[in-house]
């Protein structure tokens, strides 16, 4: 089964760069979680895509846009609670969202390390492109992404300048790097996933469970190092008893983003655990949404 929509931006009209050649069958699938709720996968993306969702404001002034990425272990995309819910939600405030369905590094690409991150730059280049057609202001366009999706949303940030593929058309002569950035729970550095995670585990444990494609995904790119005056202002949320990426790594980032002097704020949550997206409107993860609209608006982004 695929998931396919009628208005997907597919993101190259030949073969994505870094993948040529490359047999792939992409699916789509669903699982049940404990609570009841439907997990919507995407997994083996060959041809990477965006949905746009559209606000149903007016047309009278130019709005904002976000480029959303959902997580997935760097192996597969949990489309609808770190994508499609969070788009919708987006529209509510007025702000346009592209949802990327984009290759990931456990596929076996030619480049498997740089697929994602040609996937975001291309993506924010064809936002800037089309700004006009989706009444979209070009100075406020920004990347938003969930767990391995916070990952490459970081990545995107401060690598946007990186020359990871060649130029195909006129597109590719716009600026990649967004205006803001804002990561949930985001997986940022190998070294942190290790060390903080001995307060629980056994080094050993951990890194056994780590998969290959993770590691060396993490150990060629980590944002924290490449953070720099350039990259856009960032902002991050997280709980202090997620288990699967923990707050060392949000912190991490946020701390590397303020040492190069880029604007920053940072939220830790007590509970709530790990792949909330939207959050518990109940609890305490669903704040993260108010939180956001308040740093936007302090930016003059909304």
């Amino acid at each position: 089964m695929r998931l396919e929509k009628d208005n997907a931006i597919r993101l190259f009209n030949c073969e994505a760069p870094g993948s040529e050649g490359i047999k792939l069958e992409e699916i789509f699938y669903e699982e049940k979680m404990e609570d009841g709720r439907i997990k919507k996968v995407v997994q083996h993306v060959l041809n990477p895509e965006m949905v746009p969702y559209i606000p149903s404001s007016s047309k009278d002034k130019k709005i904002p846009a976000v480029l959303i990425i959902p997580g997935g272990a760097f192996r597969r995309l949990v489309y609808n609670f770190e994508g499609e819910e969070v788009a919708k939600w987006l529209n509510s405030l007025g702000i346009v969202a592209f949802v990327l369905k984009c290759r990931l590094p456990a596929d076996e690409h030619n480049d498997s390390y740089n697929v994602s991150l040609i996937d975001a730059q291309r993506s924010m280049r064809i936002i800037r492109a089309r700004a006009d057609e989706f009444n979209i202001d070009a100075n406020k366009i920004g990347v938003m992404g969930f767990s391995a999706g916070g990952y490459f949303a970081a990545l995107l940030s401060t690598a946007f300048d990186k020359n990871v593929y060649d130029k195909k058309d006129d597109i590719d002569e716009l600026s990649a790097r967004p205006d803001f950035c804002i990561c949930g729970y985001p997986v940022i550095s190998y070294d942190k996933c290790i060390e903080a995670g001995q307060r629980y585990f056994p080094k050993e444990v951990i890194i056994a469970n780590v998969r290959s494609y993770e590691e060396n995904m993490l150990k060629k790119y980590n944002p924290e190092e490449l953070a720099s005056p350039q990259m856009p202002p960032v902002f991050v949320f997280e709980t202090d008893d997620d288990r699967t990426t923990l707050a060392e790594n949000s912190i991490g980032f946020y701390m590397a983003a303020r040492k190069a002097g880029v604007p920053a704020e940072l939220h830790i949550f007590r509970e709530g655990g790990h792949g909330f997206g939207c959050g518990d409107d109940n609890g305490q993860t669903g704040e993260w949404k108010q939180l956001f609209v308040n740093w936007a608006k302090s930016l003059n982004i909304i």
